[in-house]
């Protein structure tokens, strides 16, 4: 790895921890270490600490997201390494403008200032004693400029042009779970936004709120708000399909609880996993139902009623809130 780590470059690195984090593959400790040290040699240069400048030569700021993204993940923060990237994110002087002319870019994507909204709050919850804090105001001004959002939008009718972040849809699949979860008495909606703090029904002292955060932050495929119970209907781009050792137990099952072991051939990814932490940290109990358990019930009623019965039923919260509506 230490011969290795002399020819890659700052792309080439950003991609290999993106490959481990999306795969919710852990990698060895040692080896997030080694990369990181060289993350941090290679924006240092001949100086002795990192600047903007030195960092650019390095790292595109997408590039740099992605690391940080990935270190969420993986939920390692060294703490050079975190440093080192926010700066180049956002510099020391709270100045947008600056940053835009010091990289050559018109701004940061909308899929960046997402991640680092998650990387941030992430880092709070598990990593506050780096003490990270996103500029005070952002995202206003961080952006891409509105010329370059509009050629992007007529280049992809498809593409968002709102405030919001977040690209919402309901699946079929969802639908029909919310329907047979209405049934055996769970009130539930459809894709529950967890909005700004400010909209939020939450104490103003709550040490996680994230502040200045975009109107959409997360979502939950299908939610009881008064339970703060969640179901995720996981389809088939929240797996990775595994291709050997695959009934072996995933190192992070300890950590992040038995729901997310390797369930036969295939392995959460890693976007999922960081957001199931997300909202833990938010206070809400996720449960997961992989697509394949639902839909290997055939379409058979009772059976799709006795299946969310008993995965509501191994939760305390709904079976509480059933013994007191009766």
């Amino acid at each position: 790895m230490t011969r290795l780590r002399q020819t890659l470059c700052g792309q080439e690195i950003a991609n290999i921890l993106w490959a481990f984090a999306t795969l919710n593959a852990q990698p060895n400790p040692a080896m997030v270490d080694t990369l990181s040290s060289h993350i941090y040699a290679l924006c240092r240069g001949k100086r002795v600490t990192p600047n903007e400048v030195s960092i650019s030569r390095i790292f595109k700021r997408q590039e740099i997201a992605n690391v940080a993204w990935s270190c969420a993940v993986l939920g390692s923060y060294p703490e050079p390494l975190m440093k080192t990237l926010y700066q180049g994110m956002f510099g020391t002087r709270n100045d947008p403008q600056f940053m835009k002319k010091i990289f050559g870019d018109t701004g940061l994507q909308k899929s960046s200032i997402m991640t680092m909204y998650y990387v941030q709050y992430a880092a709070d919850v598990e990593a506050p004693h780096l003490k990270l804090s996103l500029p005070k105001g952002f995202p206003n001004g961080w952006g891409e400029d509105d010329s370059n959002l509009s050629a992007k939008c007529m280049e992809d009718d498809q593409k968002q042009t709102s405030s919001s972040m977040l690209q919402l849809t309901v699946s079929k699949l969802q639908r029909e779970v919310s329907e047979t979860m209405t049934q055996i008495g769970f009130d539930n909606v459809l894709e529950y936004v967890i909005d700004t703090p400010s909209k939020r029904d939450i104490d103003n002292d709550d040490p996680n709120e994230l502040p200045e955060n975009p109107d959409e932050f997360l979502s939950i495929d299908i939610a009881n708000v008064e339970t703060r119970l969640g179901v995720e209907v996981d389809g088939p781009g929240h797996f990775v399909r595994l291709i050997d050792s695959a009934k072996k137990s995933h190192s992070n099952d300890d950590v992040h609880g038995q729901q997310f072991a390797d369930r036969g051939d295939n392995r959460v990814n890693g976007p999922t996993l960081l957001k199931h932490r997300l909202l833990s940290a938010l206070g809400w109990n996720i449960i997961h139902i992989p697509y394949w358990e639902y839909q290997n019930l055939g379409g058979d009623k009772d059976e799709e009623l006795a299946y969310c019965q008993d995965v509501l039923g191994r939760n305390s919260c709904f079976t509480t809130e059933k013994k007191n509506a009766q």
